[in-house]
């Protein structure tokens, strides 16, 4: 008996790897061409998608009346002399339909795919949007939970490649040479070659970090979990009020697209204000929701009328943009110095706010004291 005859064993008996190999062969599923996809649902009928309220029949019946369109509106196009993998236009299929006596009205295609789109796809054998019972299936069967890590792959294999991180721009630059040379042809389909690799902005968001961060983070200076603890702890000091999404992001353990949902569900605390479009919340009702404590129930935006942003301060003490940036700086210098502007009351998301009542308040007495000197 040698060593590979131990580990097989050990595998054969451990549930947690048989799971985690169930899982592997269902991400793969996910990244199939349709048609791969519908032949694997003919063979494995269903196992990984049953329950006991009979989801198993409703989702393989979705998907043989899909195979049944496909199959129809390819025969249209072989009728109609079409190039192999172009799909008949409606006006052309309903012709076809009718000379060939094909039991699938063009209807019926449009409700089974929801979009020409997909059905073009589909005929060239490409991957397409699954049925909303396909990706429910998929979520039940595949629980692992993503670390953030897997969002990387393209960045180390940057870096690998002599990238260098000083600039977003130059990666999203080669993501796109390598995605767009990342298929190959197999017949008359192109199919994926290797896996594609996200580009910045989408890392950003699901990894919470700024780019220079991430780029350490890749090249194994630092952990993930360690770089996101330390930027969560930025984002609570910065203004040490309020928050906003990205925070609550960090807070949860969720990507930006996953915050923006949870923050939206029946129980989250209301936020607080709106700053350029981005919902900013009090961070002691955050932390009470994320500790399963009780916080006050609030109207959303709440505080939206005693907020001004930069932009509206500027408008009402009659400043340009640089003349308010300018002096903006002025009051973070230490000491602050006196100029046209009142000192922010916070910054949340790198965006400074003020009360409105301080603002009005400096400006009015501002105004006496010019009405004192002209007199």
């Amino acid at each position: 008996m040698g060593i590979a005859d131990d580990i097989e064993r050990e595998l054969a008996t451990d549930h947690r790897a048989r799971k985690r190999a169930r899982e592997d062969i269902l991400l793969r599923f996910r990244d199939l061409s349709w048609q791969d996809q519908y032949k694997v649902f003919e063979v494995i009928q269903g196992y990984f998608f049953h329950d006991a309220k009979g989801r198993t029949a409703a989702v393989l019946r979705e998907v043989r009346d899909r195979a049944a369109c496909i199959e129809a509106v390819e025969r249209a196009a072989r009728h109609l002399g079409l190039p192999a993998g172009e799909a008949p236009g409606v006006q052309e299929y309903d012709r076809a339909q009718a000379e060939l006596g094909l039991g699938i009205a063009s209807g019926v295609v449009r409700r089974s795919w929801h979009s020409r789109g997909e059905v073009r796809k589909a005929v060239r054998g490409e991957p397409v949007r699954l049925t909303r019972r396909q990706r429910a299936g998929l979520r039940a069967a595949i629980r692992r939970r993503h670390t953030g890590e897997e969002w990387l792959a393209g960045v180390r294999e940057w870096l690998g490649e002599g990238g260098q991180g000083t600039c977003c721009e130059d990666y999203d630059a080669w993501a796109r040479d390598r995605n767009a040379g990342s298929t190959g042809e197999a017949g008359s389909r192109r199919v994926p070659a290797v896996a594609p690799v996200a580009l910045s902005g989408s890392i950003a968001g699901a990894v919470l970090l700024p780019w220079s961060i991430i780029v350490r983070v890749a090249a194994g200076d630092v952990s993930l979990a360690d770089a996101q603890a330390g930027e969560l702890r930025r984002l609570e000091a910065e203004d040490g009020e309020f928050v906003a999404l990205r925070c609550i992001a960090l807070l949860h353990g969720l990507t930006s697209m996953q915050a923006k949902r949870a923050t939206r569900r029946e129980g989250f605390p209301a936020h607080a204000f709106t700053l350029y479009g981005k919902r900013v919340w009090r961070l002691s009702d955050v932390r009470a929701h994320q500790a399963g404590e009780p916080f006050l129930s609030r109207e959303k935006g709440d505080l939206q009328g005693q907020v001004m942003s930069s932009t509206e301060v500027r408008l009402l003490l009659g400043l340009d943009r640089m003349e308010m940036i300018w002096a903006v700086a002025q009051t973070q210098e230490s000491p602050p110095q006196a100029g046209r502007v009142p000192r922010p009351a916070g910054k949340v998301a790198s965006q400074h706010y003020w009360w409105r009542l301080s603002v009005e308040a400096w400006r009015d007495l501002g105004r006496e004291e010019a009405r004192g000197r002209g007199q």
